[in-house]
Order: C-alpha cells, then sequence, then structure tokens
C-alpha cells in the first residue's frame, strides 16, 4: 500500500537541478532506499521529505495527508510531519546526557515530563542501550553514538524514519554489524524507512526496495536482485557492481530471443533470451545491430575444459589469479582484452586456457551503435 508519495519534486540551487522532476511511492513498513553518487540529488529529496528544505515545485504526501504542495501553499513543519530522522553525523547534544538527548524531540512537541521517561527507556533498550541513560554523549563510541541517534528518531514514535547516510562513519565491521542490526529493529518496529546512502552493499543488503539516482533523476527502481541482476539502464548496469562484457553483432532473432555473434570471441556465437532485453526504446532488435553483451562475473560458469553438452561457452586464456579466501578472482583474455570474473574453482596454471559458460536467462543486452 503506497504510504509516502513524492509527486514531480524539483529542487535547484542556483543553475544546478538537485532534484529533477522525480516521482516515487513507498509502501508503509517499507524498506526504501535511495542509491546514488554525491551530488547526485538522494539527501536533498529526504531533506525535502524530513521538511529541512522546501521544494521549487512538486507535491509529498504522508498517507491521505498532503504535507507539502508548492502550487497549493501547504509546508507542514519538520516537528509536525510524524518523521524522525538520523543524520550522517547523528547530531547528538555533547553537553547532554544520553536520556536529554532522546528526551529532546519529546519535549519540543510538548510532552509532559511524568510521560518522558516512560517514553525514552523503552527507546533505549529497544536500540540496546538500557543502563546508558546517565552517560555523556562524548564517552560513548561511535556505534554507541548511532544507537542514541536511532533512538531519539523512535522515541515518539514516528510514521517514517529517515536516515542520511547513518553508518557512514563507522569503521567496516562495526558497519557490517549495525547493517543487521538496523534491518532487525526495522521489522520489529514496523517503521517506514527511507534510507540514504551511496553505498551498494548497504543498499542490496537493507532494501525492501531501491530507487538509483544521477543527476536529480531516477534511473531505476526495483528490488535489490532487479536493479542489480536486471538493471533498465546503462548507468544502473554500471553503478551496481562489476559487470563482464564482450561486443558483438545481433546475428538472428526469433520468438525466444536473440543470437548474438562476438567480435571478441573470434565469432562465437551466444544465445541471449528476451528476458535479458532492455526496453524496446533502447534495442531495435535488428540483425546485424552492434551490440554488448553483459554479466555479473559472478554468474559465470569456469571449466577447465569444454563442457558437453553445454551452449554459451567462450574460450579465453587464463593470465593470473588471485585467492581471496571464499573465491579465486581470475584475470582471464580474450580476444587481446583482459577481463576479471570470479570463481570457487581452483585456478589452472597461468597461460592454460580455461572456458566460460554465460547462462542465456543471465545475460543482458545493450545496443552500441
Amino acid at each position: 500500500m503506497s504510504f509516502l508519495r513524492i509527486k514531480g519534486l524539483y529542487k535547484h540551487f542556483g543553475e544546478v537541478a538537485a532534484v529533477n522532476g522525480i516521482d516515487l511511492e513507498v509502501n508503509e513498513g517499507e524498506f526504501f532506499t535511495l542509491l546514488g553518487s554525491s551530488g547526485c540529488g538522494k539527501t536533498t529529496t529526504l531533506r525535502m521529505v524530513g521538511g529541512l528544505e522546501k521544494p521549487d515545485r512538486g507535491e509529498i504526501l504522508l498517507g491521505d495527508r498532503c504535507i507539502v504542495s508548492q502550487s497549493k501553499g501547504i509546508f507542514i513543519k519538520p516537528e509536525k510531519r510524524d518523521m524522525g530522522m538520523v543524520f550522517q553525523s547523528y547530531a547528538l547534544w555533547p553537553h547532554m546526557t544520553v536520556f536529554e538527548n532522546v528526551a529532546y524531540p519529546l519535549k519540543v512537541r510538548g510532552v509532559k515530563r511524568a510521560q518522558v521517561a516512560e517514553k525514552v527507556l523503552p527507546a533505549l533498550e529497544l536500540v540496546g542501550l538500557a543502563g546508558y541513560e546517565d552517560r555523556p554523549v562524548p564517552a560513548l563510541s561511535g556505534g554507541q553514538q548511532q544507537r542514541v541517534a536511532l533512538a531519539r528518531a523512535l522515541v515518539f514514535s514516528p510514521s517514517v524514519l529517515l536516515l542520511d547516510e547513518p553508518l557512514s562513519n563507522l569503521d567496516a565491521r562495526l558497519r557490517e554489524e549495525m547493517r543487521r542490526e538496523l534491518k532487525d529493529l526495522q521489522r520489529r518496529v514496523g517503521v517506514t524507512v527511507l534510507f540514504v546512502t551511496h553505498d551498494q552493499m548497504e543498499a542490496l543488503s537493507l532494501s525492501d526496495r531501491i530507487a538509483i539516482m544521477n543527476h536529480g533523476q531516477l534511473e531505476q527502481v526495483g528490488s535489490p536482485e532487479d536493479v542489480y541482476y536486471r538493471p533498465s539502464t546503462s548507468f544502473a548496469r554500471d553503478f551496481l557492481g562489476r559487470i563482464f562484457a564482450l561486443s558483438g553483432r545481433i546475428a538472428s532473432v526469433s520468438e525466444q530471443g536473440l543470437v548474438v555473434e562476438l567480435r571478441d570471441a573470434g565469432g562465437a556465437a551466444l544465445r541471449v533470451r528476451r528476458e535479458g532485453l532492455p526496453s524496446s526504446a533502447m534495442l531495435k532488435r535488428a540483425v546485424g545491430q552492434q551490440v554488448m553483451v553483459a554479466i555479473r562475473p559472478e554468474q559465470i560458469a569456469v571449466w577447465p575444459s569444454p563442457p558437453d553438452g553445454q551452449d554459451n561457452v567462450v574460450a579465453a586464456t587464463l593470465k593470473s589469479s588471485q585467492f581471496l579466501g571464499d573465491h579465486y578472482e581470475y584475470t582471464v583474455g580474450i580476444g587481446g582484452e583482459s577481463r576479471v570474473i570470479g570463481s570457487a574453482l581452483r585456478p589452472p596454471p597461468a597461460g592454460q586456457q580455461i572456458f566460460l559458460e554465460l547462462k542465456e536467462e543471465e545475460i543482458t543486452l545493450w545496443p552500441t551503435a
């Protein structure tokens, strides 16, 4: 069910279009992520949802309530939006105790003093900080400070939790731990989350759905699996992870899909199912058209000899390999170009020929001319 709706949202800073006409719908109880590189407009979008920036145009609705509309002259103040927010820097008051920091939103909302403790102590227990209420904030670790910021954002039971890169200041090990805790907390509380990050692993592991942003616009919205394995634009394809790509031309077209003759692999042919095609507007599906075959490196099966009865196999030369603990990373040569793939298979000696199976249901196809 659509719960948070963004309609035709625009925001300019001088001549720069930070947010350029986006439309989004976030479902109730969903963990929804805005993902993109620095300057793509994701934090500006979050700040407009939270009331910290005013849009130039557009509307934002929470349930049936319009909280922002430039055309209608509506702008609900941040403290009236029923939203909690955790900033990248946590924005905690260093001169206050943990209890006082978490209690602050309640005081702003006029909650009676007798009721404050009834809300603050359960919030601290929720984030694993029971017994820390009298600690000064500067005495806490980074992970503990983040939990205080989460408790403060959740203490008044908001409908929406806004998270602006909340894990970026933590070291790698703690960041991984907090990812698990944050997802578990969101499931237990059931709050709708709008999360902003540039970290692909955070987005893929935490989100129910992801919106990839680029230059103030949406490139793709979908589940983590959809945006990773079935990108709808070349930007989405290249932004998330690595790709293994080969160039060629369409040799034939059928109801089931296409056959691509590879220029990089001595004319070898690959079948591509229709599910692997981008939108018809991006690909004419004409025989002779120049295309790029793309697949995620971890989807490639590596064989030491040609597999019996398998199609879509390309010969390659192993140039070097590295052991990375849970897998090997191969650098392979195809048509004079080097490419990197991963495999659990122990590598043969460098210089030996190996065979790469590119399953037709996992390939995507992109026009190059």
